[in-house]
């Protein structure tokens, strides 16, 4: 009978270590949030012609971090917004499963590191400040990503280098505002926003935004709205 029992003990064991270990597995999928950390506090306003035409426009004021680094080595591989550019994704439904809207890649800011040109700059001596904000305003192409159908739009962006936070490769502050686009497909809250850079992305799917609908129809909305809130 002991040995029954040891047995049986044995096969409960077995079983028990491939089954925490998916347990884990499934875990760590569920809590990974991507390489790039979008605040939550995010700002997103959104507006919306109702012509057919793409004239619509959005203005994103985002925090982002990027977590990329390596936990062996503590080391980064690179990867800056400022000097490589970034992609802006506009969608529907989570980040688990999205249906894009909208995107627009933002290219490199600056084609020169500040960073280096500070140091070599102080064999003359008199080091150059370390700039930290950059502009950007130019023509775009944003795309539509459950199609691939593409349009010219406009970009005015700018990017601010924040104090990196411990354990992490980097954290920029974005205000981009991009127009002429086609926002139609953006009916309710939340929107799923997601970023790019380089290798690295990451997703946020609760950012609540602001939507302005300047349509007839949207106009009425907004009364009753006023006049509801009167009561």
């Amino acid at each position: 009978m002991k040995i029954k029992c040891n047995w049986f003990k044995a096969i409960l064991g077995a079983l028990a270590v491939p089954m925490m270990f998916f347990a884990l597995a499934d875990r760590a999928n569920a809590e990974a949030p991507g390489d790039i950390q979008i605040d939550g506090a995010a700002d997103l306003q959104i507006d919306q012609s109702g012509n057919t035409e793409p004239s619509d426009s959005f203005e994103l004021k985002a925090t982002f971090t990027n977590n990329d680094q390596n936990a062996a080595e503590g080391s980064c591989d690179g990867d800056d917004p400022v000097t490589q550019g970034l992609t802006i994704t506009l969608g529907t439904g989570t980040c688990g499963s999205s249906t894009g809207v909208v995107s627009v890649v933002i290219p490199a800011f600056s084609t020169s590191d500040n960073a280096r040109l500070s140091v070599a700059s102080k064999k003359h001596g008199r080091p150059k400040k370390h700039k930290t904000h950059f502009k950007l305003k130019m023509p775009v192409t944003a795309t539509d990503p459950s199609n691939g159908e593409t349009e010219n739009a406009s970009l005015d962006a700018e990017i601010t280098v924040l104090p990196t936070p411990p354990g992490t490769c980097g954290q920029w502050s974005l205000d981009a505002e991009v127009s002429n686009v086609d926002l139609s497909a953006l009916t309710e809250n939340p929107v799923v926003v997601s970023i790019g850079q380089g290798d690295d992305s990451g997703c946020n799917d609760q950012i609540q935004a602001q939507f302005d609908n300047d349509d007839d129809q949207g106009d009425e909305n907004d009364q009753g709205d006023n006049a509801d809130g009167g009561n």
